[in-house]
């Protein structure tokens, strides 16, 4: 019998903390309180798109992991198997650019609950006996090697029970060194179906080598995740390519790369940013969407993915809360139909 649909991720949510208006750190006097991180920002969004969600992590048994528990719980996210300790959580400011004035994050993570995390606390056969797909991403990865070794459990119970898994480099060069990055990152790939990557991530920090660097980025991305696709059991690579006009305004168009071929976004959208935080997880996001509602085709998890992502952007806070109807409107009226083969 088919297993009824449900997805699951593992990483971390942090406290977020922003000054008001537009002001910067040094300038604020008070800030604005709201939780996100990558797998949890991805369920959100799943969840408002119609899934059945649930995060597994570890928060403190205070006031602030009750509040982050609220606010999964609040957008539909099952958070029976998160576990409770230790007493910090991790937070991070964000200073929202505007104009030629860039955004900026601060973390402050180093010891959070999550860090403290232990396999013997996760009953992994009750979380992916039933589970349909699972998601993660390499900031998990970076917060250390307990939660590395949960991460890889989960993987291997993905393997176990035939979970489909997505993985999004998201390499953050101010939580590890490329060198720290890369063997773990290479150690994922034999369990990943779809990857979220760019050329970067496949040439540096997995090493795939081109073969001519006098080449486009357009080329460099297509020889290497089809290279990529070739020795590994990954079906998709996917991706967007970001033009900055000003922090403010954004143009953003998206790529799939598959043993069938290459998919790309005709013409880049250029749309006026409100946050930017979280715009790479909602593509994530629609793309799994995409393609649990038609895995064999690619061109509408890419529309899909590439329409959360810039309806994102005009939303506060690092989560997209919008319905797939809502979506499927700014499809049908942005011009964000056309895909390129």
């Amino acid at each position: 019998m088919k297993k009824q649909e449900k997805i699951v991720a593992f990483g971390e949510i942090m406290l977020r903390l922003t000054p008001p208006d537009y002001t910067t750190i040094s300038q604020a006097r008070n800030f604005v309180a709201n939780y996100g991180g990558g797998e949890a920002n991805v369920l959100v969004s799943l969840s408002h798109l119609g899934h059945q969600t649930e995060f597994l992590t570890k928060l403190p048994d205070n006031q602030l992991g009750d509040s982050a528990i609220k606010h999964l719980m609040g957008h539909g996210v099952e958070t029976k198997h998160v576990v409770r300790g230790s007493s910090n959580i991790g937070m991070y400011f964000v200073e929202t650019g505007f104009g030629g004035r860039p955004s900026k994050v601060l973390y402050n993570r180093k010891h959070s609950a999550i860090t403290r995390i232990e396999e013997a606390e996760v009953d992994f056969d009750e979380i992916f006996k039933d589970a349909t797909w699972f998601h993660l991403s390499g900031i998990t990865l970076a917060l250390g090697e307990n939660v590395r070794k949960v991460a890889f459990k989960c993987l291997e119970y993905c393997e176990k029970y035939g979970v489909t898994v997505s993985f999004d480099f998201n390499y953050r060069s101010k939580l590890w060194t490329i060198d720290e990055a890369r063997p773990h990152f290479k150690k994922v790939i034999p369990f990943v179906d779809v990857l979220f990557a760019n050329h970067f991530d496949l040439n540096t920090i997995l090493e795939i080598p081109l073969d001519s660097e006098d080449v486009d980025t357009k080329t460099k991305k297509i020889e290497l995740s089809k290279k990529l696709i070739a020795g590994s059991k990954v079906k998709y690579v996917f991706g967007t390519e970001r033009v900055v006009h000003t922090a403010s305004e954004n143009s953003l168009s998206s790529y799939c790369v598959c043993k069938n071929g290459e998919y790309k976004s005709e013409e880049p959208i250029r749309f006026a940013i409100y946050d930017r935080i979280g715009g790479g997880d909602a593509f994530a996001s629609g793309v799994v969407h995409g393609l649990i509602k038609n895995f064999d085709e690619p061109e509408y998890a890419l529309k899909f993915g590439l329409a959360t992502s810039i309806l994102a952007h005009t939303l506060y806070g690092d989560v997209s809360t919008l319905s797939e109807k809502e979506v499927q409107e700014f499809i049908d009226t942005s011009g964000n139909a056309a895909i390129q083969r």
